[in-house]
């Protein structure tokens, strides 16, 4: 019954990982199972969303290759007829809400709606399945664009709370991999939500309604800054955060900040020693050279923007701030990249 869904699956990275590991735990739970079957359960757990119909395509072929493999099939046209759960569309726009605040009705977009030409789809009955639940897992790396399309903007905007001045998707996308998550109900406990994504909310005006107004009701349980770590082709500061779908339960959160960057390229990303850090600190309080662990209060994260600095600057800008007798602010008609 576990349902695990990336809702910007792209080539399907995070699916591919998850079937492995679920098929190498029915494995050693059942060995005597015929593995043709035992890869359609672990294909029945993933399901993936892209907005990139061959996006879509590559995913389900490695899906299959992988199917294969772990079925012992050899050629393609030896292999079972195995069913995939994936389908192409726009997972902010199509599906169920399960927490809608935004504006107007959600159901299906009108005929004449300035966005309708970006709501066609092929197989409208799978994407409405795929997201028309909610998943025990929900995990991804979602697209951190601008939109510049006006109508598109407004349909996001009207959509999503959290969608405030000039957004990058980033924003919408965390509102929506928590509402995908299973709520607490009846004995049943939360889902689990994992994202990496861009930092910038953390810093820029735009980021101020999630961390304020929607974070706090969620129960955000780590946040790691991955800005300092080595990532192959992908030059964006990212921070990966964990969550539950329900209120918070605790005073604080787990949060892994940034001392200094990887030093050079290494020959094996996965060996970085930024990453190595990260994964030494991932268990409690820890005081590394390249990330510094420690639990921070909750309230001081409800409260934008967030500072993520390991190696004791934090510490310092408070105390800094508790001596000083004015602010920048207090003394500036406007403050950005064009303010003076």
């Amino acid at each position: 019954g576990l349902r695990l869904i990336d809702p910007t699956c792209g080539s399907g990275h995070f699916l591919l990982t998850t079937f492995e590991r679920v098929f190498n735990d029915w494995v050693k739970r059942e060995p005597s199972t015929n593995a043709r079957e035992l890869a359609q359960r672990a294909l029945d757990v993933v399901h993936g969303v892209d907005i990139n119909p061959y996006a879509i395509a590559i995913c389900r072929f490695r899906l299959l290759i992988a199917a294969m493999k772990a079925s012992g099939t050899i050629k393609v046209k030896d292999a079972p007829e195995f069913s995939f759960n994936l389908a192409c569309g726009d997972s902010l726009l199509h599906g169920r809400r399960f927490e809608w605040q935004g504006q107007g009705g959600q159901s299906d977009l009108l005929a004449d709606d300035p966005v309708k030409h970006v709501l066609e789809v092929e197989d409208k009955d799978k994407l409405r399945r795929i997201l028309g639940q909610q998943y025990h897992v929900v995990v991804g790396n979602p697209p951190y664009i601008i939109v510049r399309d006006k109508a598109l903007n407004q349909a996001y905007r009207d959509r999503y709370i959290t969608c405030h001045r000039k957004y990058s998707l980033g924003v919408p996308f965390m509102e929506r991999f928590f509402e995908l998550s299973l709520p607490a109900m009846g004995g049943r406990e939360s889902g689990y939500m994992g994202q990496i994504t861009t930092n910038a909310f953390m810093k820029r005006e735009f980021g101020s309604k999630l961390i304020e107004n929607f974070l706090p009701k969620k129960s955000v349980t780590k946040i790691i800054d991955s800005s300092g770590a080595f990532i192959p082709g992908h030059a964006t500061p990212t921070v990966i955060i964990f969550g539950r779908n329900e209120p918070p339960k605790t005073n604080s959160i787990h949060a892994i900040l940034g001392n200094k960057p990887e030093p050079k390229t290494p020959d094996d990303p996965s060996k970085g020693k930024v990453w190595l850090d990260i994964v030494r600190a991932s268990n409690g309080e820890y005081e590394g050279e390249y990330v510094t662990s420690k639990f921070i209060d909750r309230d001081k994260l409800s409260k934008h923007p967030w500072r993520l600095s390991g190696g004791g600057a934090d510490g310092v800008l408070d105390k800094l701030s508790l001596v000083s007798s004015v602010s920048l602010k207090s003394i500036s008609e406007s403050i950005g990249f064009g303010g003076i």
